[in-house]
């Protein structure tokens, strides 16, 4: 995956084989969640804002104790709750995501479940459609995709 920033300035990331797909699909849900929830300083916004996507998580196995604002942490957490009851694009039941959403909540992070029913079943459709897109696409073909609000970036 290539983002290319406004400035023109880009940043990539290579998944291997084995993990490709589950990253693919986590990357559209993350596209989904902060295009449709208006979300500018998650992970696309980091990255939008100059992070490298290689600068995400462990590195070395040394976990990254940065500081993140609350959508950051709040789209990370519901992206993964996401995939974690959903195959790709199906709606997670919405009282299960509720449940799961409080059960996963640290003192730090404990605010309200940030979605509706009606934008997980938006953000479910986009996640959907995109990951369908991408597996027709021919391998070392591209995907673009740019974000609704101004000034973010373009993924291709």
């Amino acid at each position: 995956m290539t983002c290319v920033r406004e400035d023109g300035s880009a940043t990539w990331f290579t998944a291997s084989l084995a993990n490709a797909d589950h990253f693919v699909s986590h990357d559209f849900l993350h596209y989904a969640v902060e295009a449709i929830l208006g979300y500018t300083s998650a992970f696309y916004g980091l990255v939008a804002a100059g992070r490298d996507l290689n600068d995400f998580g462990s590195t070395d196995g040394v976990k990254d104790e940065r500081e993140y604002s609350a959508e950051a942490i709040d789209a990370e957490r519901l992206v993964g709750l996401i995939q974690a009851l959903a195959a790709d694009g199906c709606v997670p039941n919405y009282e299960a995501l509720t449940e799961a959403w409080a059960n996963s909540a640290e003192p730090r992070n404990s605010r309200p479940l940030p979605v509706t029913q009606a934008q997980l079943t938006e953000i479910c459709t986009v996640w959907g459609k995109l990951v369908r897109h991408w597996r027709t696409i021919d391998v070392n073909g591209a995907m673009e995709l740019t974000f609704p609000k101004p000034g973010a970036l373009t993924t291709v």
